[in-house]
C-alpha cells in the first residue's frame, strides 16, 4: 500500500508518517513538503519514505505526487499571514481534490482521502480560525470513493507555547484562555492523532459497511476532557514545583492575540475562543461530540512528554 500525507510538515503530519512507517503493514509513505529538505532525518532514512517537493497552492504538481497513492492524508496548513485564510483554505483543499479525484481523461488510484479537521468544523460561521476547516471540508467531500473527516479536540501539545517563555519565568506559570479555570474541554494528543489518522489510511480499500455514510465523519477525542486546574496540576507534577495561571477573561482576549497574530488571524482566533467557552457556539456539540473517538493519551503523560521526563 502507498500512502501520501500532504502537506508533511505540521507536527500532526508528522505523527501519522512516524505510525505509518512503525505499522507492521510496511506501507510505503511519500511526505510532501515545500522544501524536501525539511523532511527529518527520521525519515529520510527510513527505506520505506520518500520525501517529494510539492505545494498545495500548485493544482497541477499535486496532480503528480498523488499518482498512484492508495490513500491521502491531508491537512489545512498554518494559514496565520494570509489576508483571508478562510478564502485560501477553500482553495488548498480545493487543490487536493482536484489531484487525488477521477475525472474526465484522468483516472485516479485514491481510495480513501482522511482530512485532520476539528471539532466545531461542521458550523459555517461563529468559530473563527476553526472556519478553515468547515471550507476544507466543504471543498472535499466526494474526492475520493471514501472520505474521512476526523473532527480532533483542542491539541494538548498547545500548552508547549508556555515551555520556552512563562514557564521558564521564577516563579513558572502560563496563560490560559480557558475559563472559568474549572470549565473542562475535550483535549487529544498529536500523537493520537497520527495514531488514528494512520489507522484510517491504511484501512482504504477496506470493504464498506451497508449504510455508512460519505464523508464519514467522527470526533477524537482524549481520554477525558480537562480544564486549566488540570493543567496546572499536571505542569506542577511534572516540574515537581509550584506553577501559577494567569486566565485571560474574554475582555482580555482581543489584546492577548493581537501580540502573537495579525489582523484577520487574531480577530479570528478570539472568534474561535469564545466559541468553546461556556455558552459558545460549540459548546454543545464539541462536549457530546459525533461519534466520539478516544485516543490514549492522558494530559499527564503528554505534558510529561512534552517537558522531556
Amino acid at each position: 500500500m502507498h500512502i501520501v500525507v500532504l502537506p508533511a510538515s505540521p507536527k500532526t503530519a508528522q505523527s501519522t508518517i512516524r505510525a505509518l512507517l512503525a505499522d507492521p503493514r510496511e506501507p510505503t509513505v511519500t511526505g510532501v513538503y515545500r522544501d524536501p529538505r525539511r523532511a527529518s532525518a527520521e525519515f529520510r532514512e527510513h527505506p520505506r519514505f520518500n520525501a517529494v517537493q510539492g505545494d498545495m497552492a500548485d493544482a497541477q504538481r499535486l496532480d503528480g505526487v498523488c499518482a498512484g497513492a492508495d490513500a491521502v492524508a491531508t491537512i489545512t496548513p498554518p494559514l496565520h499571514a494570509e489576508t483571508d485564510p478562510i478564502v485560501k483554505a477553500r482553495e488548498l483543499a480545493g487543490n487536493v481534490k482536484h489531484a487525488v479525484s477521477a475525472r474526465e481523461g484522468k483516472s485516479s488510484s485514491v481510495k480513501r482521502l482522511v482530512y485532520v479537521s476539528s471539532v466545531g468544523a461542521q458550523f459555517q460561521r461563529g468559530t473563527g480560525e476553526i472556519r478553515t476547516n468547515h471550507e476544507a471540508e466543504q471543498s472535499l467531500r466526494n474526492a475520493a470513493p471514501k472520505v474521512v473527516f476526523m473532527r480532533c479536540a483542542y491539541f494538548m501539545e498547545n500548552w508547549a507555547t508556555a515551555l520556552a517563555t512563562t514557564l521558564k519565568a521564577d516563579p513558572p506559570f502560563f496563560y490560559s484562555v480557558i475559563c472559568p479555570a474549572d470549565y473542562k474541554i475535550p483535549m487529544v494528543s498529536v500523537r493520537d492523532i497520527g495514531r488514528i489518522c494512520a489507522a484510517q489510511l491504511l484501512a482504504a480499500g477496506s470493504v464498506a459497511v451497508p449504510g455508512d455514510e460519505n464523508p464519514f465523519i467522527f470526533d477524537l477525542h482524549g481520554p477525558e476532557s480537562y480544564s486549566t486546574r488540570d493543567v496546572q496540576e499536571a505542569f506542577e507534577d511534572a516540574m515537581g514545583k509550584q506553577v501559577g495561571v494567569e486566565l485571560v477573561q474574554d475582555d482580555q482576549l482581543v489584546g492577548f492575540f493581537a501580540q502573537a497574530f495579525k489582523e484577520p488571524m487574531a480577530s479570528l482566533f478570539v472568534e474561535m475562543t469564545r466559541s468553546f467557552l461556556p455558552g459558545g457556539v460549540t459548546e454543545k456539540g464539541m462536549n457530546e461530540g459525533t461519534r466520539i473517538r478516544r485516543g490514549k493519551d492522558t494530559l499527564s503523560e503528554t505534558v510529561r512528554r512534552m517537558l522531556g521526563n
